[in-house]
């Protein structure tokens, strides 16, 4: 038994192991902060599927797959922070709802393609902290910190330029 577990732990680092190098083939490396865990849940196929304007209690640890919807035929919960003019013709939008955060603080968020990345907080938009971005990697496009405070919180996405995207969200580090 000591063995098989041994032979696992060392099939599992491989394994892992060969994500990151695959992540950091991608172009993934030289991002502002570490982004494994999202790489990893973008990576895998248990995520979460949801349709803009869906609620979770809390932050899922792992990937969410936001359905989109036409930017034009979207009226977000609160006026996006990018103009309408910047957004493309055949962009889409959409958002989700987290009723709650365990607890309050710095947020990362990150999507699979480009997009604008808005959080709303008690009906105002949050300013983000910072960002880091990377068009060479295709499993994370862009990550953005917001500081979260309790309560509900909306993340919207605007101009992304497919009909889905994956969403990551966790606590910075």
């Amino acid at each position: 038994m000591k063995r098989f577990l041994t032979i696992a732990m060392f099939a599992m680092g491989l394994c892992f192991g060969s994500q990151v190098q695959a992540a950091e083939d991608a172009g993934c490396a030289g991002f502002t902060w570490a982004l494994d865990a999202e790489l990893s849940w973008v990576a895998s196929s248990d995520g979460v599927s949801l349709e803009s304007g869906a609620s979770l209690p809390a932050p899922p640890q792992k990937a969410i797959t936001l359905a989109l919807q036409p930017a034009k035929s979207v009226t977000l919960p609160v006026t996006s922070g990018i103009k309408k003019q910047a957004l493309g013709a055949d962009t889409h939008s959409g958002w989700l709802t987290l009723d709650g955060v365990a607890k309050p603080g710095l947020y990362q968020i990150s999507l699979s393609h480009e997009g604008w990345i808005d959080v709303v907080q008690k009906g105002a938009l949050v300013p983000s902290k910072a960002f880091t971005g990377r068009k060479e990697c295709a499993p994370i496009h862009k990550s953005v910190r917001f500081e979260i405070g309790p309560g509900p919180v909306t993340v919207q996405i605007s101009g992304a330029p497919s009909q889905t995207v994956k969403v990551a969200i966790r606590e910075a580090n």
